[in-house]
């Protein structure tokens, strides 16, 4: 078992613990709600990659600290994510998530709002576990990042909601609604993990930078694949995003820099099918796929100089935080003429 698979593994456990801990055996029906969502009622349940609390874990790693002691951080970044999905599910009206039924639709709208509170207040007081094992100036300046991102989320999504009725929003206006919503967990965790390892400000700034940019990658890639992705590797559709007429990078691109696809969209309020696949080949004739995919490319690029920068300042091996990174942001895009993505 490699060592990113061990930690992992050492993680759910911790995830499972401290979590099941607050949730008392004389509230079962509270008890069946968190076990539910986070995939634990069944072994067959698929669970989220725990891709930021490993972000911590490893960022922590990377600078000289032992991550199991500040597994509570991990955990309590973790509970925070999720109970942003569980309030987007209900934002957003999903159906599903992970395979099965999202946590509204199974237990009612009113108590899975309940949830989604409770997992916020319960990733605060998770947080404090690992106050004693740090610096107390090195913890309040960590538990000051994540107070941050817990209300930068939040208005990320009050922006993303916003934007389902905006008659126009601008390329700018989406980027910084991604930085909010998306990017600022992935950079928070990576953050957190060293500040409680110690680091200084110029150290923390650098990783802020590097975090915030991965975090943008990530979601245009997602955007781009939204569209012309790969569906048996994607296991969606790519005509979605168009059908729901969603305002994702691709297409903002596209309202700005191609006549011919807005007057598509402005004249569709409802888009079939085949008026989406027409939409995806005007785009592509207008080269916003290769603008989309330069966009990914220019975030990746600011992250390679800071790893760069990163490795000549620091003696620690840090190949698992960029394997974790790597995962994030991977070569699935259509065109094999692109340069290499990897970081």
């Amino acid at each position: 078992m490699s060592y990113l698979d061990s930690l992992k593994d050492q993680f759910e456990a911790n995830l499972k613990q401290l979590a099941l801990a607050r949730t008392p055996d004389s509230l079962p029906g509270l008890h069946e709600m968190v076990t539910y969502h986070f995939g634990w009622n069944s072994p067959f349940s698929k669970t989220g990659k725990r891709l930021r609390p490993m972000l911590l874990l490893t960022s922590s790693h990377l600078f000289g600290q032992e991550p199991l002691n500040l597994m509570p951080a991990a955990v309590a970044m973790e509970v925070l994510h999720n109970y942003t999905l569980v309030h987007d599910d209900i934002e957003d009206q999903g159906e599903t998530r992970h395979g099965r039924e999202c946590l509204w639709r199974r237990y009612g709208l009113a108590q899975a709002l309940n949830l989604g509170d409770y997992l916020s207040s319960m990733a605060h007081d998770i947080f404090y576990e690992v106050e004693a094992g740090v610096d107390p100036a090195d913890f309040a300046h960590a538990y000051s990042v994540f107070r941050q991102v817990s209300m930068d989320v939040i208005r990320g999504q009050y922006l993303d909601m916003c934007f389902e009725t905006e008659k126009s929003v601008s390329v700018d206006e989406y980027l910084e609604m991604i930085r909010l919503k998306t990017s600022c967990l992935i950079s928070a965790s990576i953050r957190i993990g060293a500040l409680l390892s110690g680091v200084d400000d110029e150290m923390d700034g650098l990783l802020e930078k590097i975090g915030k940019h991965a975090g943008l990658a990530f979601q245009i890639q997602d955007d781009y694949l939204g569209i012309w992705g790969d569906t048996s590797n994607t296991g969606k559709s790519n005509l979605t995003d168009l059908i729901s007429r969603k305002k994702t990078y691709p297409i903002l691109l596209g309202l700005a820099e191609s006549t011919a696809f807005k007057a598509v969209w402005d004249a569709n309020p409802q888009i079939t099918p085949e008026i989406a696949r027409q939409m995806a080949k005007i785009l592509s004739e207008a080269k916003i796929d290769e603008k989309t995919n330069e966009a990914v490319l220019g975030h990746l690029s600011v992250v390679k100089k800071g790893q760069e920068r990163l490795n000549n300042s620091i003696e620690n091996e840090s190949s698992h935080l960029w394997t974790l990174l790597n995962s994030a942001v991977i070569q699935t895009f259509a065109s094999t003429s692109q340069p290499e993505t990897q970081i």
